[in-house]
């Protein structure tokens, strides 16, 4: 059945879907992103989209880094040559024979990045600016010219990007002496993070972001909408996935989780780390301005909190009171009730943005919960749920002994907390000459 929302909810939406992505330019704004990307996506019908994305991101002051991934491009040309490698746990043991072929399809993925650049007018520049050093002979398993990474010319990946270049760098790697080695790209990504300033990394890939199907899910990760995908988790929730998980999980998955993990605990300042699917169209530019996304957020810092309300915080308070006021959910409140008791109000906020709130109204050894309300496009997240029970922690933290609420229509929903009937009656004598009969609003209790 196709719905159709009236308009003014749906130029509602709109007009907040406008002012999110308003505020995400402004955050991101002459910060430094790190995209890594999959070769196997180059010949994906949209891949030409998911680079124009990328020129708008630096057009409107974002700088870039792209990492290239080269695996397919690698697997293509050495079977061309009919040379066979060996992967011994990811890692691909280059010979002489395969290296010279590793920098043919590590110069060809470059290249092609950079012509899509410039077909946007971007300008994009590669080099190899990766210090590396032989893997050598690990449990007796000679790696020949597979490397790992050292360091990066960070200096001069930052002179180019002052100088408005996008730096695109491939899997090869040199040590002091010029020896080249295969490095691994997922690596090089992690590095230049860690040697930079870096405020978000993004790992491009032509499969789904972190899957759900079938694993055991971290208490207070969130779940996409469609229900098949993470939508972000901390690296607490990593922890969890790589112990609980360790058999389910795909050894891709498994590496970009501790790589995530890596780059948020040792990182500078990164805090953020993207995984998503570069097949879908527009994916790039949800993730980065939408607070929902369409991948998995891996997070270091509270990407999703909840915080005492400010006065600042009022007009975005009295919009997400105002659809639940005009349902008769709510009793009218107005900005001047708000900010006389500004203290009680505590929001639930995704980045800048306000999604929830609720408020504690202390009455001595008495407390009412009331004002909650969360916005629409963020039903059925669980934010009601966490402010509900935040509430309740705080006013068990204040000492407070019994609490209330009066609510007309979600009476069933607060049970789960456990509040239980009540009456006026049951209530002290103020708050019962505050009861409005007109309205019946239906009275619960719980004793803390």
């Amino acid at each position: 059945m196709n719905i159709q929302l009236p308009q003014r909810y749906a130029d509602r939406a709109s007009v907040n879907t406008i002012r999110e992505v308003f505020d995400y330019i402004c955050q991101y704004k002459g910060k430094t992103f790190v995209l890594k990307i999959e070769d196997s996506l180059i010949d994906h019908s949209f891949f030409p989209l998911l680079m124009k994305d990328i020129v708008q991101l630096h057009d409107i002051g974002i700088h870039l880094i792209i990492v290239a991934g080269t695996r397919e491009t690698i697997k293509k040309h050495l079977s061309k040559a009919k040379l066979h490698t060996r992967i011994v746990k990811g890692i691909r043991i280059t010979t002489k024979e395969a290296m010279a072929h590793v920098k043919l399809a590590a110069m060809e993925v470059a290249q092609i990045f950079i012509s899509h650049l410039s077909a946007g007018n971007a300008n994009g520049i590669m080099g190899n600016w990766t210090r590396a050093r032989s893997l050598g002979v690990c449990d007796g398993l000679d790696y020949q010219y597979t490397g790992h990474v050292e360091k990066i010319q960070s200096g001069i990946v930052h002179k180019l990007l002052s100088q408005d270049f996008i730096p695109v760098i491939y899997n090869i790697g040199m040590n002091a002496t010029g020896d080249c080695y295969n490095l691994n790209s997922d690596q090089i990504a992690r590095q230049v993070c860690l040697e930079l300033d870096i405020e978000k990394l993004f790992f491009i890939r032509a499969q789904d972001a972190i899957p759900t199907t079938g694993l055991e899910l971290p208490p207070g990760s969130q779940v996409h909408p469609d229900g098949k995908i993470f939508s972000n988790m901390d690296i607490s929730h990593v922890d969890f996935m790589l112990g609980q998980n360790k058999d389910r999980l795909s050894f891709e998955n498994q590496t970009l989780l501790a790589y995530s993990k890596a780059v948020i605990d040792r990182s500078k300042g990164l805090n953020r780390v993207h995984i998503i699917d570069g097949r879908c169209e527009g994916r790039l530019l949800q993730e980065v301005f939408s607070s929902i996304g369409g991948g998995t957020l891996i997070y270091g810092n509270q990407y999703a909190h909840i915080r005492q309300a400010t006065l600042e915080d009022v007009p975005e308070v009295l919009h997400l009171l105002d659809g639940y006021i005009k349902k008769g959910n709510l009793v009218m409140r107005t900005a001047s009730d708000i900010k006389n008791k500004i203290h009680a109000y505590h929001i639930y906020a995704v980045d800048h943005a306000v999604y929830g709130c609720g408020a504690l109204y202390e009455l001595g050894d008495w407390g009412e919960i009331g004002a909650v309300a969360v916005s629409d496009s963020y039903k059925s997240k669980g934010i009601g749920r966490g402010l509900v029970q935040y509430l309740i922690q705080t006013a068990r933290k204040k000492h407070i002994q019994n609490l209330f609420l009066l609510t007309t229509q979600a009476a069933d929903w607060f049970f789960e907390f456990g509040f239980v009937w009540a009456s006026p009656g049951d209530l002290p004598e103020p708050l019962r000459e505050r009861y409005n009969p007109e309205r019946n609003s239906r009275v619960l209790l719980l004793k803390l």
